[in-house]
């Protein structure tokens, strides 16, 4: 384990550059529970601040090149606690909405980068709590962990477990993948060196991954949110479907869907991609199970053909490449790439007047690239909350979301489920980079491949492009 007080990982650094760059990451996962008290809540917090130093962290030296985690002097629960932003109206979509309009400035001074809202009784009794924090804390899995441990010290009351006084490692340090030489000089050659040479000289052009180019710069605009629940009896037939035909995890199967939804939308010249943000968290590493970003990307573009493709056969061939030891070694690398980003200071100007580095430079120009995005969509699949004590007492609306991305995947789909409980989606993306009308086919054409799939109407010769156009 690092000492207190060390520097930011790249796999930080990045996301602390994407505060800088106006599109903040951050994660929201909320629950409505039967009964819930501000005092019990509170001291859980406090609980959570002793076992995971990180969360009683902020970012010392931010705008330098040299970023590092460093603790916040008196920090107690009575900081992190809100029983007042959470006014009780709406939904649980319109809880995650107002918390990542508030979650903004999370990045900014000596502050906890995360939150715990506790919304007012509502006429059962129920109290809604959400968890928001920034992504540099923490990733998808890591948060849903937190979320569930906050729970269950809600229910059970504090542990006896010692306190904990050390930081987590960073991804690098405590996986040390790299990409080799190889890697690291094609990319300096394609995002470097070609786009300076004359035309004649360049290499073609990629093929465009749909929906590039964006109707409107992506970093320009604010996160929309939709959402959708499907009955534990509809993925009880998921899975039973997904075993018949020869996939035995649900991931595949809900990837699919995104292409077989993207597939019938993207225009003749584009493709279609797909990203799977993957855990790598492991104890073996001396991974915490609540702090720290472990994850690497798996992304697979597919061609033109790709709407009369199998249905089934490409969530078998999908599984097997999540688990291809060589895609995962790639995937490592790819991230690894974050090492070689060029840094350094740059000057105070009247736009940055406090200065900037040429890491959030380089950021600022991808977000500025006129085909931004690297996949059509992404399912960050959190899976099964883990056992907090209140599925029996009622813990119901478990939703999470993460702010949309400007650069990487146009939509981001997130996945939860509690254990028996329905399986609850939130689709998150930039307002305005695609016509609202192109969102709606998407969203309703993923609910009706999965319906299609549950319902045992999808054969092992059906389509992707049949799914959705049935």
């Amino acid at each position: 384990m690092a000492q207190l007080e060390r520097p930011l990982g790249r796999t930080e650094r990045y996301m602390l550059a994407r505060a800088f760059a106006g599109v903040p990451p951050l994660v929201a996962i909320t629950a409505r529970l039967e009964t819930c008290d501000g005092d019990s809540v509170r001291a859980a917090v406090d609980c959570l601040l002793a076992q995971h130093p990180l969360l009683a962290c902020f970012v010392t030296e931010a705008r330098t090149t040299a970023p590092r985690w460093a603790k916040i002097v008196g920090l107690t629960a009575e900081d992190v606690v809100d029983e007042s932003a959470d006014d009780g109206q709406g939904g649980p979509e319109d809880v995650l909405s107002r918390a990542f309009d508030a979650g903004v400035d999370l990045a900014a001074g000596q502050k906890a980068l995360w939150r715990v809202w506790l919304g007012p009784k509502d006429d059962e009794g129920g109290r809604r709590i959400t968890l928001l924090l920034n992504h540099i804390l923490a990733d998808g899995t890591a948060t849903r962990n937190l979320f569930a441990e906050l729970l269950k010290i809600v229910r059970d009351g504090p542990s006896s477990a010692n306190d904990v006084v050390a930081l987590p490692p960073t991804r690098e340090d405590s996986i040390p993948i790299k990409p080799p030489l190889l890697t690291v000089a094609k990319v300096v050659f394609s995002d470097l060196v070609a786009p300076k040479l004359p035309a004649f000289l360049r290499p073609s052009s990629p093929t465009t991954v749909f929906p590039n180019p964006p109707l409107v710069p992506p970093y320009l605009q604010p996160t929309a949110l939709r959402s959708l629940s499907l009955p534990a009896s509809l993925v009880a037939d998921l899975k039973a479907q997904a075993k018949s035909h020869g996939v035995n995890t649900l991931h595949p199967v809900i990837f699919a869907a995104g292409l077989a939804s993207a597939s019938v939308l993207a225009p003749g010249g584009t493709v279609v991609g797909g990203d799977s943000p993957i855990s790598v968290r492991s104890a073996d590493y001396g991974h915490p199970s609540c702090t720290g970003n472990y994850i690497i990307d798996i992304t697979t573009i597919y061609d033109s053909s790709l709407a009369s493709t199998s249905f089934w056969s490409t969530c078998r061939a999908y599984a097997k490449r999540l688990v291809d030891p060589s895609v995962r070694r790639a995937a490592h690398e790819h991230i690894g790439m974050l090492v070689y980003v060029p840094d350094g200071v740059v000057a105070p100007s009247a736009d940055a007047p406090e200065g900037k580095t040429k890491f959030d430079v380089w950021l600022e120009e991808t977000l500025r690239k006129e085909h931004p995005y690297g996949a059509t969509f992404e399912v960050s699949n959190l899976g099964v909350l883990p056992e907090t004590g209140w599925e029996a007492e009622g813990l119901t609306d478990v939703l999470w979301a993460q702010t949309a991305m400007a650069r990487g995947a146009a939509f981001a789909i997130n996945p939860i489920t509690v254990r028996g409980g329905n399986l609850n989606f939130t689709l998150t993306y930039r307002h305005g980079v695609v016509e609202e009308t192109t969102v709606d086919a998407f969203w309703a054409g993923y609910e009706r491949a999965l319906r299609e799939v549950a319902a045992g109407r999808v054969s092992d010769e059906a389509t992707l492009g049949e799914l959705v156009k049935r």
